[in-house]
């Protein structure tokens, strides 16, 4: 029976392209609870247009098939039958994986059927290269979390994940700067971890997950455009428009740590170039003026750690802030300031309802990095424009990223059509 209840909850949760009235009702009742947990008829009579003796048919035909089940009874009037609220067995639905890979971290994570998280796991072992070993790493650490999973069979894990820095075509599931080898050139990345790791997978550039686990973890009660601003190791920016993710033609959007900016300061960027945005705004960027500093004999205390050749990284800045390391917090504030600077200008491009800063430097103590960037943002933006923009941190925290790449997942799974679709390249 439970077999049964599955194939029949991905049959209509993951076909959503059929164009019946029953179709169009089930695919709206699974996407009701996937977002909210649980829906009333009324609630999709009202979202499909429907009458609600319509909805009720179908609601009847999925109770009774084990889809969906009766969760609680409740009085909406004070005379009057009570309302019956359905959900799901999560027991009988899919789950989704994330996995979220940082420049010292890894993160992999899994969901259910609603988006509640199921476990995290976190590996601060791992250290990202652009190497076949590295990929061979993310693959078994991958297999190992799915073997030990308790209580949860490989089978209910419909799809998975995987955020993966810079330039990323998430409907081709290419990626033009990680993993991309030259034996491998012609074959899609998602294809070759599919193949890998057995299950379906798909691949998003690592902000743009961010931004949209930001979002769909209750930003999108309140707006609708919003900039998510992701300061780790690097600096990216999701774009979040009239409620959908914006990728551009590509999928390459946001990439404004590469914007040139600095003429003068001859930093070579890890893209190429120089002058950009990422060269002074970015943990790298502290990282080799902290070690630039100590060498030339200033004093802090991670210069023990510096001397020694060992890696700085950035949470080993956060931590030196926090035990009020001085030179550390000039650094994270003068980051701070320089950020607002440049976060004024997008707000003066994109008039958003509100800006989500996100990665690892967010993290660091509001007074020496959020306000720097409010201060700089007041002073630098249009008054009109920025004036009624709150900029706030993602509460998510370090698990932003890893639940956007599960939801992302989920995203896929329930949009068959956009997430199978291979889009050749247009004639020019």
């Amino acid at each position: 029976k439970k077999k049964d209840i599955r194939y029949m909850t991905k049959e209509h949760l993951f076909c959503p392209s059929e164009r019946s009235v029953g179709g169009t009702v089930r695919s709206s009742i699974m996407q009701h609870i996937m977002q909210n947990g649980s829906f009333m008829v009324p609630e999709i009579a009202s979202a499909t247009g429907f009458s609600l003796t319509t909805v009720a048919k179908y609601v009847s035909e999925m109770l009774a098939a084990g889809q969906i089940v009766e969760t609680d009874r409740i009085c909406l009037h004070a005379k009057g039958r009570r309302t019956v609220r359905y959900g799901v067995r999560p027991e009988a639905c899919p789950c989704f994986m994330g996995v979220d890979m940082r420049a010292f971290e890894l993160n992999i994570g899994l969901v259910d059927f609603v988006g509640q998280p199921v476990r995290i796991e976190r590996h601060t072992d791992f250290r990202l290269e652009n190497t076949r070993d590295t990929l061979d790493e993310v693959c078994r650490r991958i297999q190992r979390f799915v073997a030990t999973l308790d209580g949860i069979a490989p089978e209910r894990i419909a799809g998975i994940n995987i955020n993966v820095p810079g330039r990323v075509n998430s409907r081709t599931g290419t990626s033009a700067t990680t993993f991309n080898f030259e034996e491998t050139v012609d074959t899609q990345l998602t294809d070759i971890l599919s193949e890998r790791l057995g299950m379906r997978v798909f691949i998003e550039n690592d902000t743009k997950a961010m931004a949209y686990g930001a979002y769909m973890s209750g930003l999108n009660r309140q707006y609708d455009n919003l900039l998510y601003i992701n300061i780790g190791w690097g600096l990216g920016l999701g774009i979040v428009i009239d409620g959908k993710l914006c990728h551009g033609k590509d999928g390459y959007s946001g990439e404004f740590g590469h914007i040139h900016m600095y003429n003068n300061n001859n930093i070579l960027c890890h893209c190429g170039k120089t002058g950009c945005i990422e060269t002074e705004v970015s943990g790298r960027a502290i990282q080799r003026k902290l070690i630039e500093r100590i060498h030339s004999g200033e004093a802090s205390l991670l210069a023990p750690k510096v001397r020694s050749g060992e890696t700085v990284t950035t949470a080993d800045i956060i931590g030196a802030v926090e035990r009020e390391d001085p030179l550390c917090i000039e650094l994270v504030m003068q980051a701070g300031s320089e950020l607002g600077h440049h976060i004024a200008g997008l707000i003066n491009l994109f008039n958003p309802e509100v800006i989500v800063i996100g990665g690892n430097l967010a993290q660091a103590e509001p007074c020496y990095f959020l306000q720097p960037i409010e201060l700089a943002v007041r002073k630098y933006s249009l008054k009109l424009m920025s004036q009624n923009v709150p900029i706030i941190t993602h509460p998510s925290g370090a698990d932003a990223a890893v639940l956007g790449a599960c939801l992302i997942a989920r995203s896929r799974m329930s949009e068959p059509d956009a997430a199978v679709r291979r889009t050749p390249p247009r004639s020019r």
